[in-house]
């Protein structure tokens, strides 16, 4: 069997890898990044945490964020309906990125991860595993719930000197998305290699 090896983002060393405890931490010997933590989830409970993240996704897109009332005029909005408003007002770039970073992002992580967790589960090595870590990894870096979260609420904070602002059902499914996906970011991509049959 090859075996398996891992690189320090930080400084390039390369280390041996090996399967680690849960709350175990492994440590660069060169700088002293982390370069992996023990999960204490198996399989079948992060495909739960998983599928609870899709649902949350869906829920937090069909749900109001925010709830304005100004002089007798009531408005309610969904991310997907802002961004749409903001494409109609001219700022594409800032439509397409809000899209990308706060749906299209998460939806292909949690997608991804389905195609790795559902196999494993069931006790099944994937058959595109390589493929999908590498695009999980990558993908990682432009899921950015937690960074549309702070800015929704210093949106809502701002105008509600000016209308009644009130958080929505939205709102709070976006920050339960964040919890979810940051717990099940929180061991890293290497116990998915661990885990397989």
């Amino acid at each position: 069997m090859q075996e398996a090896l891992v690189i320090c983002e930080q400084c390039d060393a390369v280390h041996r890898w090996r399967p680690l405890l849960p709350r175990e931490l492994a440590r660069c010997r060169r700088c002293g990044a982390v370069i992996g933590r023990g999960h204490r989830l198996g399989a079948q409970a992060l495909l739960a945490l998983t599928i609870a993240a899709l649902v949350v996704l869906l829920i937090a897109n069909v749900t109001p964020v925010v709830d304005m009332r100004l002089r007798g005029i009531h408005n309610s909005a969904t991310l997907p309906g802002a961004i749409h408003d903001t494409w109609l007002q001219g700022e594409r770039l800032v439509a397409v990125a809000a899209a990308f970073t706060a749906i299209v992002a998460p939806a292909l992580l949690i997608t991804l991860r389905l195609l790795v967790l559902v196999p494993l589960a069931w006790g099944r090595s994937p058959a595109h595993l390589a493929w999908c870590m590498r695009v999980l990894y990558e993908m990682s870096r432009w899921s950015m719930v937690e960074v549309m979260m702070v800015a929704a609420t210093v949106c809502i904070v701002r105008i509600a000197s000016m209308a009644q602002a009130v958080p929505g059902p939205g709102m709070f499914a976006f920050g339960a998305l964040a919890l979810l996906l940051a717990a099940l970011e929180s061991g890293g991509l290497k116990h998915l290699w661990a885990q397989q049959p």
